[in-house]
């Protein structure tokens, strides 16, 4: 496990009651407060419950008298503090009015609203959901979701990367059926990540079908994020026989209306598009230009994308060449296979401003669009396929990216032409293309599947552009040989990794070379969907969402040996057993997903920030990115300090618990007590913080125990973030300073 950690003074404390904090102390690290159980004869600290003979406590002591002592705090090896000071970490310090402390002895009292990180009073930046709403310089603490500056190269930070070894994924849940048309469980597109209720819990949409003919109907389903049960009941407007979707289609999702909440749009059983609410209700239905006529054009395979155009804070719903207001009028048809591959498959086109100047364009692989539907450029001899785009040779400016006839081609974005071209391995028209980098070089690559193999593509800049392949690996995909896929780097060293799901399998590919790095059965007939990384049920951890459908499998053929029994349908979520892999944002609205496309609330940039330019480690396509501070992590500290005012019978324990790492901690963190020197010492009880800790803040935890005689000199330990086994739930820069022991602890030492 790689942890790096320079000494961390930042410190953000909370408001103490009067005497807080007296007896001897030693200090270690962690953190608890609150909710415990206390040992036998025990009693427990705010919020707690007691064991047998014991009695739940009230928590901090407030005021505690204690003789000799006018102040009532006695702190450290006993000294008396001040009358106007307070007790802070085995130290008497001048009193703090705002509660919060900063430098490397805390002696630095911070202004009202600050926090401090890297040993600097700083004032906190806006409300965040992810990295992408703070400005550069700042990240985002996904525990309370404020923007807080990072601390600059070479200062003293704390950090958490994932050690190297094995991806270890688990199945966190699945969808497989439903009470509500119970033989729709067919899943064949690409899942939407969004938080359709605003309560901080991402859902994942889904369209379910029990039939991948594009003449039949499915249904929109949405699961919460956290277990996947559904969220619609049978009477909302998605399951009546009207309102059926497309089921060979994929959605996308964005607040195309500004009312706060985001909308569906995908396309309706029968031709055209049909929008709905975040809660199931139908928004409209496609109309042509006047408003009125209904628009019914069929869109078999194709994908939607939503974006700003003109980046007037409007946003319109693109469908190939086809452009609508939010309010699902028509402004222009452009073609419905535009961005389709061989044989009219398709359409997935995608949206960027190609030249810099405001509208942005509509782009497919022979031509692009502009906002009103005027052609921008078109290459009518090139046959069309599915476009992404990218800064390909770092000169600031994009290259454009197409997959078309069993070809990866590098054009010009403002003109078409053709740059450099290279035959796919294997054989099959080719999916939509990803775009990231996948070996650390700090240059973008190019990676598609075909009918037999997946390959990633090197891209060489100069007089005689080179497209070359950088490694392949076997796959198969005889049914669409068009399925897409997304990148994850799943442990933030710089090298992205494949995520990819043919006809037999669902694997991880690591980008360098190829090599296979996890692999699960998982059936599809496919069609160009992919498997999706996204934040699933808000916990600041990753998951990786994959659809799967077993109508047409081919388990047991050479390519997937693990028979009928291996076959699947559904929703499957993975995350990291051990919590490992970097975070990433919780949204992922669309198949041309590339960052900057969405807000992390749903909403629609305006305008929309180029996707190969930005701070945050952008110029990617179809990856989920982390942005900055991925790598900070808590650190949790503990001191342990003993309260003799409710001796002769009983000693109150006193855990002052801090996090001086550089990302916080939410409540619910363990604190235990032992009587004895160590854990293997006689467990006592266990508390829990009631509060969220930011870096630097810390909270008290109270816990008494009850002893037999005056003149016993015991000793105690308290540890943080530990459970029964030694186990931890927070992944710290350091995990070896979670405990500490308070020693000559006699109920008549202070009288």
């Amino acid at each position: 496990m790689q942890r790096t950690m320079t000494a961390i003074g930042s410190i953000l404390l909370l408001a103490l009651g009067a005497g807080a904090g007296c007896g001897s102390g030693g200090e270690g690290t962690g953190s608890g407060a609150g909710a415990g159980t206390a040992g036998a004869g025990g009693m427990a600290g705010a919020g707690g419950m007691a064991g047998a003979g014991g009695m739940a406590g009230a928590g901090g002591s407030g005021g505690i008298f204690v003789p000799g002592c006018p102040s009532g705090i006695v702190c450290g090896s006993g000294d008396c503090c001040a009358v106007g000071s307070e007790c802070v970490i085995d130290a008497c310090l001048p009193a703090c009015a705002t509660s919060v402390r900063c430098g490397a002895d805390l002696s630095v009292c911070c202004g009202a609203g600050e926090v401090c990180v890297a040993d600097q009073c700083a004032k906190p930046g806006g409300s965040c959901l992810d990295w992408a709403d703070c400005a550069e310089g700042e990240f985002c603490e996904s525990t309370l979701g404020v923007c807080l500056p990072q601390p600059p190269p070479g200062a003293a930070t704390c950090e958490y990367k994932p050690p190297p070894g094995p991806l270890t994924p688990v199945l966190e849940w699945s969808w497989t059926e439903s009470t509500i048309f119970p033989t729709f469980h067919q899943v064949i597109n690409m899942p939407v990540v969004v938080d359709l209720e605003n309560d901080g819990t991402p859902d994942v949409v889904i369209v379910t079908s029990n039939s991948f003919d594009a003449t039949q109907a499915g249904y929109l389903r949405a699961l919460n994020g956290k277990d996947g049960v559904e969220k619609w009941g049978a009477n909302v407007d998605v399951y009546a026989d009207a309102n059926r979707v497309q089921p060979r289609m994929t959605p996308a999702a964005a607040d195309i209306d500004g009312d706060g909440f985001v909308e569906i749009v995908t396309g309706k059983a029968g031709g055209g598009l049909i929008a709905f609410e975040h809660d199931g209700k139908v928004k409209w239905t496609s109309r042509q230009t006047d408003g009125v006529t209904p628009w019914n054009v069929a869109l078999a395979s194709a994908t939607v994308a939503i974006a700003d155009l003109e980046g007037d804070g409007t946003a319109e719903i693109i469908v190939g060449g086809a452009v609508f207001e939010s309010t699902g009028v028509l402004r222009f048809h452009g073609g419905a296979f535009f961005g389709a591959n061989v044989n009219n498959y398709g359409a997935v086109s995608i949206v960027a401003d190609l030249d810099g100047v405001m509208p942005q364009e509509i782009v497919s692989g022979k031509k692009a669009l502009r906002a009103d539907g005027a052609t921008y450029w078109e290459q009518a001899a090139l046959a069309d396929g599915y476009p992404a785009i990218a800064d390909l040779d770092l000169d600031g400016k994009p290259e454009l990216v197409v997959v078309a006839n069993d070809t990866v081609r590098v054009q010009n974005p403002t003109n078409g032409a053709v740059i450099a071209s290279v035959a796919m391995p294997g054989n099959g028209a080719g999916g939509p293309p990803t775009i990231a980098d996948f070996d650390a070089d700090g240059r973008p690559e190019i990676a598609a599947a075909n009918g037999t193999a997946y390959s990633v593509f090197e891209y060489e800049a100069g007089e005689v552009a080179m497209l070359t392949v950088k490694w392949q690996q076997a796959t198969q995909d005889g049914s669409s040989n068009r399925t897409g896929s997304t990148v994850f780097d799943f442990q933030g060293d710089g090298a992205a990794e494949v995520l990819y799901n043919d006809e037999c399998y669902f694997r991880v590919y690591a980008g360098a070379d190829g090599e296979v790095l996890y692999q699960e059965p998982n059936s599809s007939a496919t069609i160009h969907e992919y498997p999706v990384v996204a934040d699933v049920d808000g916990d600041n951890n990753t998951e990786v969402v994959v659809p799967a459908n077993d109508l047409n499998h081919k388990s047991g053929s050479p390519s997937c040996p693990y028979g009928v029994a291996g076959a699947r349908h559904g929703i499957y979520v993975y995350g990291d057993a051990n919590d490992n892999w970097v975070r990433t944002r919780k949204i992922w609205n669309q198949h041309a997903y590339h960052l900057t496309n969405v807000n992390a609330n749903g909403t629609v940039p305006s305008p929309e920030p180029a996707s190969w330019l930005g701070p945050f480690g952008l110029n990617n396509y179809r990856q989920s990115n982390q942005g900055a501070g991925v790598f900070n992590a808590p650190d949790l500290k503990v001191s342990l300090e003993a309260s003799l005012a409710p001796c002769p019978g009983a000693v109150e324990l006193r855990a002052f618990v801090q996090n001086k790492g550089t990302n916080g901690v939410g409540p619910g963190v363990k604190v235990r007590f032992y009587r004895g020197d160590g854990p293997s010492g006689a467990f006592i009880g266990e508390a829990m913080t009631t509060k969220a800790l930011l870096p630097g803040q810390y909270e008290l935890v109270t816990m008494k125990y009850t002893t037999l005689a005056s003149d016993v000199v015991m000793s105690f330990y308290v540890e943080v973030d530990k459970d029964e086994n030694g186990q931890s739930s927070e992944n710290e820069c350091l995990e070896d300073n979670n405990g500490t022991t308070l020693g000559g602890v006699e109920c008549g030492s202070l009288n």
